[in-house]
């Protein structure tokens, strides 16, 4: 069981020079459940929609129980356990599924829903590419073995002036993880070793974020460093960690950065 740190180790605010605008990243959510047989194919649309996208998307999939779902959700019996608290947490603050496989893009609403069809994953994505970002991000996350904890330390810099309240979210994923699947594409209906990606392991800020504290004019930088204790199973060299920035009035997410923990 991991301990987590919801209180940042460094929380601090401060102005510099106005930096130059990044061009803005996309964030991704893969709801997904491994009794779903369709769900491969969707997990299939994000890795086809990372490679064309030159780093400018991270996928974040989330397994968790969600309510009325459990045909499609629930753990196998003798494999790795990948449903989270944190997932089922997000999941629940954007609105319960009606089915599976479906997703999020930036958290937005797309035709009234933030449940968006993974069939429209690539279009929604590609508008959101095209989108400014009011604040430039940075982040490091690094792994001590005798002490067996992971630092993660994020930079917020404001490139022009915000009034809604931001929340920073600071979460770690894991790739090649084999475990079974459900899958309709082979005679078995399931594959035993099959490869789940970007695995939400938790995040270090919570479920509700760690809020900017300070006003955000143009110049305004905010630090944040994380630490967790890693868990026995998470497995170090297909750990990411991931940081980005939300909106809390719309729930959008205005950028997004990811790095592999070393």
């Amino acid at each position: 069981m991991f301990v987590e740190t919801l209180d940042p180790l460094l929380d601090t605010c401060y102005l510099e020079t106005v930096a130059t605008p990044e061009s803005k990243n996309t964030l991704l959510y893969d709801i997904t459940g491994v009794r779903c047989s369709n769900c491969p194919k969707a997990a299939e649309q994000a890795k086809t929609i990372l490679d064309a996208n030159n780093g400018r998307v991270s996928v974040i999939a989330l397994y968790a129980d969600i309510p009325g779902l459990g045909q499609l959700t629930d753990a196998w019996d003798g494999f790795p356990v990948l449903n989270s608290v944190d997932a089922q947490q997000i999941i629940a603050s954007l609105g319960n599924p009606g089915s599976l496989p479906t997703g999020c893009v930036d958290q937005i609403e797309v035709d009234n829903n933030r449940m968006v069809p993974f069939t429209k994953w690539s279009a929604e994505v590609s508008k959101r590419l095209s989108l400014p970002t009011p604040v430039n991000l940075e982040i490091t996350a690094t792994y001590d073995a005798s002490s067996k904890s992971i630092r993660v330390n994020t930079k917020s810099s404001f490139t022009e002036s915000v009034a809604d309240p931001m929340d920073i979210f600071v979460g770690l994923t894991e790739n090649d993880i084999a475990s079974k699947q459900s899958e309709n594409r082979v005679s078995s209906g399931h594959v035993d070793d099959y490869k789940h990606e970007h695995v939400l392991r938790t995040l270090l800020t919570g479920s509700s974020g760690s809020a900017v504290g300070c006003d955000m004019v143009a110049g305004t930088v905010v630090e944040k460093q994380f630490s967790i204790i890693k868990d026995d199973a998470w497995k170090v060299p297909a750990l990411h960690a991931l940081v980005w920035v939300v909106n809390k009035t719309t729930k959008e997410v205005v950028h997004v950065k990811e790095v592999s923990v070393k």
